[in-house]
């Protein structure tokens, strides 16, 4: 009888155990990789002529390059909670730097711990910090590296590349024996621009597909240097995964919260205009097994659409809040228009809280197919581009065929309409924390935020 008990009570264990742990063995791990800031025209797998890359551009080599990808919000804090709920800024909450998502917004983490996944996130920039943005939701370790001082200042808001990494490989080392979503985001090449020792790449050349007017030599120079910089210690973050044999089986996404302008369009920085420097970023998809070796899409695709990704490749539903879309579920148009927008930098102190939520953007840009319609709010005018023939935009051609925008124009505003309806019902109905101390403000101060 004993004996009998011990068998059935083994096959029970075999019959419910066995099965959660083959599903953890054969869960492939999720990494994100984020940088800081980071053009898409500054890699070399996206055709820049100086060797600023050669880590990114191999992880490219083993997966899908997304050569047209979109930012909807040149900011960190609230592009990056675009891309970890598949929601426009205006949905999630986070339209400036230092205010969080809406409270009952959902993140992707929270979807992949119901699916078995351990989570961690390793952020190295003040915005993110979960106190102010509340993207902990749904990680089991949030990991703040703050220590890179700025300007030669006391302030260190952000953290360097090394130390990131570092942390990102003890993480791993901790936890790369049961299914994982990691995500990991370095802060450079965020101004001010740093020269490194070793990452020098010599002379610029002058082909100007490259190099657009009104580009300022040193800051590009420095700018490259922090490129090369960043992806050498991304580098051994990919080397470390192939060690270990993590690096095959999982997805690995590569990806920006948005561009840097050097110059062009008389501005240098990002998060006040709504130009493809600061627009365009990259997006590398290196799915489990190697699968679509050295492809490139070129559709229009937005960093809203990663979550749903990574959710549809795992065979876990898609939510239906997130607004995104899987980059691998359609042959056809992912987008048949992207609608984005920008907002001043950061919550002001002197100015009360409700008058931070219903702030509406200072400009807005749809994009269909190669064509590009900017309208700045306080100007009230529009500046049309072919992105195709004319990717820095430098010639407006809104003016001269103004007729020929006109769909284009009515679509847009009425995307205007819908986001400041729904600013301004988000008030009534919903809650986010967002209390900026002292501390907080100075920081986001040397950032350039305030």
């Amino acid at each position: 009888m004993q004996r009998l008990r011990i068998r059935l009570i083994t096959a029970l264990i075999l019959t419910v155990i066995a099965p959660l742990l083959h599903a953890q063995k054969t869960l492939p791990n999720i990494i994100i990789i984020s940088v800081d800031t980071l053009r898409a025209d500054r890699l070399g797998c996206y055709g820049y002529p100086r060797a600023t890359s050669p880590a990114i551009d191999r992880l490219a080599g083993d997966g899908t390059l997304f050569s047209h990808c979109y930012t909807l919000i040149p900011l960190t804090g609230p592009s990056f909670s675009t891309m970890l709920t598949s929601l426009p800024e205006y949905k999630h909450g986070a339209k400036r730097n230092g205010l969080s998502i809406y409270d009952h917004i959902p993140t992707l983490p929270l979807f992949l711990k119901e699916n078995s996944y351990y989570c961690g996130g390793i952020i190295s920039n003040w915005p993110l910090r979960k106190k102010l943005s509340d993207l902990d939701r749904g990680f089991d370790d949030y990991i703040e590296i703050f220590t890179k001082k700025r300007w030669l200042g006391i302030m260190q808001p952000e953290g360097k590349a090394p130390d990131v990494t570092e942390a990102a490989i003890a993480w791993l080392d901790k936890h790369r024996s049961v299914p994982f979503f990691l995500w990991v985001h370095y802060s450079e090449p965020h101004a001010p621009y740093l020269k490194h020792k070793g990452f020098e790449f010599g002379k610029q050349h002058t082909d100007k597909r490259f190099y657009p007017p009104g580009m300022e030599k040193r800051k590009s120079d420095h700018y490259d240097s922090e490129v090369g910089y960043t992806d050498h210690h991304i580098g051994r973050l990919l080397d470390k995964l192939k060690e270990w044999d993590l690096y095959p089986g999982s997805m690995v996404i590569f990806n920006s919260d948005h561009g840097e302008s050097l110059g062009e369009h008389n501005y240098t920085g990002h998060g006040r205009r709504i130009y493809n420097s600061m627009m365009h970023v990259p997006l590398i998809v290196k799915l489990p097994g190697n699968r679509k070796l050295r492809n490139t899409d070129s559709r229009n695709c937005t960093l809203m659409d990663i979550a749903p990704t990574i959710l549809a490749n795992l065979g876990i539903a898609v939510p239906g809040q997130m607004e995104g879309t899987d980059l691998f579920g359609s042959k056809g148009d992912l987008h048949p228009a992207l609608y984005m927008g920008t907002y001043k930098g950061a919550v002001k102190g002197q100015r009360d809280m409700k008058f931070q939520l219903k702030v509406s953007p200072l400009c807005y840009a749809v994009i269909q197919g190669d064509t590009k319609l900017i309208y700045t709010a306080r100007t009230r005018k529009y500046e049309a581009y072919n992105l195709a023939r004319d990717p820095f935009e430098t010639l407006n051609l809104y003016y001269k065929t103004r007729n020929n925008f006109l769909p284009l124009q009515e679509s847009l505003k009425q995307h205007i309409a819908a986001v400041k309806q729904y600013i301004q019902e988000g008030l009534k109905k919903y809650k986010q924390k967002s209390q900026l101390s002292k501390e907080d403000l100075e920081n986001l101060k040397t950032l350039g935020y305030l």
